[in-house]
Order: C-alpha cells, then sequence, then structure tokens
C-alpha cells in the first residue's frame, strides 16, 4: 500500500507451472475488495476461504477462517469498502489441474477465485 492508501499489484497471476506432484507454491498473496451496505455497518462477518479442485472437492485444511467487522463507508451513504491481503505460504496442490478459491461470508458463497496448475514440461538435455 502506498502512504495514500492506494492498493499496488504486482505480478498477478492465474496460472503455476509445475514439474511434479504434488507441487508446492512457496508464497503467494490473495488480495480480496469487499463491499457493504449502509446497513451492515457494524455487523460482525464471517469470512472463510477454502481451496477446491478440480473435481470439485475441497482441499483438506481451510486456507483462511475469521470475523471482521463491517467498518463504516468514508463518505456517509455509500457503501463500505474493505481490502484484505492474506499471505499464503507452502499451499501444496496434489495434482495438475484447475483449482479455485472458494471465498464465503457468512457460509455463502460470494466469489470464486480460479487458479491453474499446469505441467512444465522438462527440457531435453542433449
Amino acid at each position: 500500500r502506498s502512504q495514500e492508501g492506494k492498493l499496488n499489484v504486482l505480478g498477478a497471476f492465474g496460472e503455476i507451472y509445475a514439474t511434479g506432484y504434488p507441487a508446492s507454491h512457496p508464497e503467494m498473496q490473495l488480495v480480496l475488495r469487499m463491499e457493504a451496505s449502509p446497513g451492515e455497518v457494524g455487523q460482525t462477518k464471517e469470512l472463510k476461504i477454502v481451496l477446491i479442485d478440480a473435481d470439485g472437492q475441497p482441499l483438506p485444511g481451510v486456507l483462511v477462517e475469521g470475523r471482521f467487522p463491517v467498518s463504516p463507508p468514508k463518505r456517509p451513504g455509500h457503501k463500505s469498502m474493505m481490502e484484505t491481503i492474506l499471505r499464503l505460504v507452502g499451499v501444496t496442490f496434489p495434482k495438475e489441474g484447475d483449482y479455485t478459491f472458494d471465498i464465503m461470508i457468512n457460509g455463502e458463497s460470494k466469489a470464486a477465485i480460479p487458479l491453474s496448475i499446469i505441467s512444465r514440461p522438462r527440457s531435453e538435455e542433449g
């Protein structure tokens, strides 16, 4: 974030190349921008993020689970905008395919962020 509060994202990606499985990615950031109506200000929301594989099955373990308060909007009468940056370290993908970060608020799916894990061919030597 800049001093003015602007979020600057560098290196956004939707694919990870792997040479073998299970594949572990050392570190990535998941950036979420959430909005809430003026009537939700002051409420506490439950956030849950799970990683779903290509077969529609959640990978073992919840990536993130927690609660957050809905803060007042910067301008009265407008929607509240809340951002969070989640640092994910050592996420393991058991096989090649399309995965989805399922973002749930109060048990309801609000967004699905796709991520493809693709096999990178090993270069031939010779």
